[in-house]
């Protein structure tokens, strides 16, 4: 929820009920933690939030933040029972336990347990291992790492629009897929938009290249293909099937067919995505020396130069190797120079090898050897003395400390990072814990990528992938910027972060290329500001992102994963079904329209196995198990059952020529519209002997509820349904 949206919650009025909710640890992520739990708030039924933190803080980031807590925040360490009991910890229905301390944040969920067994505990905390026994030791418990949720929120950002999110569901992994239909596109053109809706994927949204195409074709509006009566009812019933501007999803007319231009956001099962094979060392070493041996093709020479005087500079080691070597190389040439200049019948051979010898110590050796030949000067034996000294004392110390690192970093220099990509990659700045995560989603990915650190402690963090450890600003100009489709800046400073965004714009902008930018935000107000400055960036605040799924989870839902659509967070929520439930005895078509989610995966209590994309048809029992896409408006729909009420209609039917097809179109009604199951037989069985004269029955359905209806009873007899009290046209 964005900070504009806080004048609702403040301004509502009087409530005669509520839930009591805690939240311990008023940090950025306990913020926006208050902030989602009061999102979650009715007219008639109050969010009461308490908080507890060690002190008071300095300042808010959401400037109306105490005004939205039920009461005056609590001073106190939360894993102490009176504090917990001061903040209500008797009669709360969840507690959030959100402070920076991991430690705490476990002996407190445990206290919590101790003093409440009944309450609903959501920890923040990255030992999965822990959560995990915890979880079954506690019950009713969940756990979160903030920085894990959104990380993906980033990485597929920097995929760019194809795909938008990314997960799996049991063993089953699945995408959401942005696609613009082209002309000749076999798969989708001039394809009915219901056929989308099947067992491998579910349209999620539809953007039409022509919004006067959002109407449905006149071609498509006779009695015989679609059962309405006129173009009129048509059209009306389309205009309100588009018109209802709080909902996300089922957006479009049911009787639309895809057009090229037209843009299909759609999710579908794909193969499960394993890690990558990595490449054989041989390749890799081929593949760097051949990078490397390009670099220095005569027209790259200088940009080589520069780049090896900046590897140099990176690190004091390299500096005094390189001091180092530069010291053996002009003392070497002294004592060539000199031996061959002062001593009879020395050969320039003769004299570098002598050189050499000396700078590795070998004094005694060369003038053992040559004293015998020829007399030489006393001035040239101190000077080639001096010369063995200072390569002892410098050149040999550096070797010494060459060999020092090698063996500390256990011959690390063998096993190679994969060379730099050179186009169409995301370069990823910054590998602390967000970046790493999105550096791992990333390789899962299969996307070619490179990071970018200044630490020096993540120079050494995942081998396997592509990395330059460089000042910032300067190591841009080594990860093939100009040729990179996205930039993630993710560390942990978000002033270094606008830096590194608004220096890789520019640099952009002078070669009038565009360059996708995802910027980490470390506060949604700096988030807001940082769209204002860069509306084609994508700025990202994590913990607003991972507040939404702690108030989902707070609520007794099982949070699996997130992602971003159309400018909104999409939680893939996990439903075990209660007999108190909201959804308990609903159809899936009841529970996808009216709460405005999409269902993509069900397992019956009598079954083991879980179904991907079910049917509308089926009908939610005790026991079962479902998963849906749902915005924090979704889930507020479903926790409180404000279900959008379905439209009224008329069904009317005329007798079939075949006797035994009413027997089938029987069991349709009462699968897909959930009228029982006599009812919808005795309807059938009843239909006037005249063929003229048609049966009639009020139906409460949806509009995409409906004209699902419509195309399978027409396969079995002459139908036509009509909106209760929609003014229509003669037929």
């Amino acid at each position: 929820m964005n900070l504009p949206d806080l004048e609702p919650l403040l301004s509502s009025s009087p409530l005669v009920g509520g839930d009591h909710f805690i939240v311990c640890g008023l940090g950025r992520l306990g913020q926006h933690c208050v902030l989602a739990l009061k999102s979650f708030a009715l007219d008639d039924f109050e969010i009461k939030v308490v908080a507890i933190d060690r002190k008071h803080p300095d300042d808010w980031e959401i400037d109306q933040l105490p005004e939205l807590l039920a009461k005056e925040m609590v001073t106190g360490d939360c894993r102490q029972d009176t504090i917990l009991y001061q903040a209500g910890i008797q009669h709360c229905r969840a507690i959030l336990i959100v402070t920076s301390d991991e430690n705490a944040n476990i002996e407190t969920a445990i206290a919590a347990r101790r003093l409440n067994p009944d309450v609903r505990l959501i920890v923040r905390s990255g030992k999965h291992n822990l959560n995990e026994l915890l979880k079954q030791k506690l019950g009713n418990f969940a756990a979160f790492e903030p920085i894990e949720l959104p990380a993906a929120s980033f990485a597929l950002a920097a995929l760019g629009a194809a795909t938008l999110g990314l997960f799996k569901v049991g063993d089953r992994q699945l995408r959401v897929i942005k696609h613009q239909v082209a002309g000749g596109d076999d798969r989708f053109e001039n394809l009915p938009i219901h056929k989308l809706h099947k067992e491998s994927g579910r349209l999620l949204q539809y953007h039409p290249a022509d919004p006067a195409d959002s109407a449905p074709l006149d071609s498509q509006l006779s009695l015989h293909d679609n059962g309405f009566t006129s173009k009129a009812q048509a059209s009306t019933l389309a205009a309100s099937v588009i018109s209802n501007s709080e909902s996300i999803f089922y957006q479009w007319p049911t009787d639309t067919r895809i057009r090229p231009g037209d843009t299909l956001i759609y999710i579908e099962q794909v193969e499960s995505s394993k890690i990558p094979p990595s490449s054989t060392q041989d390749k890799r070493n081929w593949q760097w020396l051949g990078q490397h041996v390009q670099r220095l093709a005569p027209g790259n020479w200088r940009l080589a130069v520069t780049r090896a005087w900046n590897w140099i500079n990176r690190e004091r080691t390299r500096r005094l190797t390189g001091l180092g070597f530069l010291l053996a190389f002009l003392l070497g040439i002294l004592g060539a120079v000199l031996l061959k200049l002062t001593v009879e019948g020395m050969t320039w051979q003769a004299a570098i090898s002598s050189a050499v010898i000396l700078l590795l110590g070998g004094y005694g050796d060369v003038f053992g050897g040559l004293e015998v030949i020829v007399p030489i000067p006393w001035w040239v034996q101190v000077i080639c003395l001096l010369i063995t000294a200072i390569s002892i004392l410098f050149v040999l110390s550096v070797l010494g400390l060459l060999a020092d690192r090698l063996l500390s970093t256990r011959f690390e220099f063998l096993r190679r990072r994969p060379p730099i990509p050179q186009a169409n990659h995301v370069v990823l700045v910054g590998l602390g814990r967000v970046g790493q995560r999105i550096a791992a989603l990333l390789y899962e990915f299969r996307q070619p990528f490179v990071c970018l650190t200044h630490l020096k402690e993540q120079q050494d963090l995942m081998p396997q992938v592509p990395l330059v450890y460089s000042p910032i600003t300067q190591g841009l100009a080594s990860v093939n910027l100009a040729q990179a489709k996205s930039l993630i800046v993710a560390t942990d400073d978000q002033m270094l972060n606008l830096e590194v965004a608004l220096t890789a714009r520019n640099a952009a902008s002078e070669i009038d290329r565009t360059l996708n930018l995802i910027i980490r935000a470390q506060d949604q107000r700096f988030c807001n500001h940082l769209n204002g400055l860069l509306p084609d960036a994508k700025a990202l605040c994590v913990y607003a992102l991972s507040a939404e799924a702690f108030a989902g989870a707070a609520f007794g839902e099982n949070i699996l994963s997130l992602f971003r659509l159309a400018n909104q967070t999409i939680l893939v929520t996990e439903y075990h079904i209660e007999a108190a439930d909201t959804l308990h005895g609903k159809l899936l078509a009841q529970v996808a329209y009216g709460y405005d989610v999409v269902p993509i995966a069900y397992q019956s209590y009598a079954d083991s196995h879980l179904k991907l994309m079910p049917a509308d048809e089926t009908r939610l029992q005790v026991g079962d198990r479902l998963i849906v896409l749902a915005t924090i408006q979704g889930l507020q729909k479903i926790e409180w059952g404000t279900i959008t009420p379905p439209r009224q209609w008329q069904l009317q039917a005329y007798r079939p020529l075949n006797a035994g097809a009413t027997y089938y179109a029987g069991n349709v009604l009462e699968n897909i519209a959930g009228c029982e199951l006599s009812k919808a037989r005795a309807f059938m069985d009843h239909l006037p002997e005249n063929s003229d004269i048609p049966g009639v029955i009020e139906l409460s359905l949806y509009d995409h509820q409906a004209a699902h209806l419509l195309r399978k009873l027409r396969k079995l007899l002459p139908v036509r349904l009509i909106p209760i009290g929609q003014q229509l046209d003669p037929p």
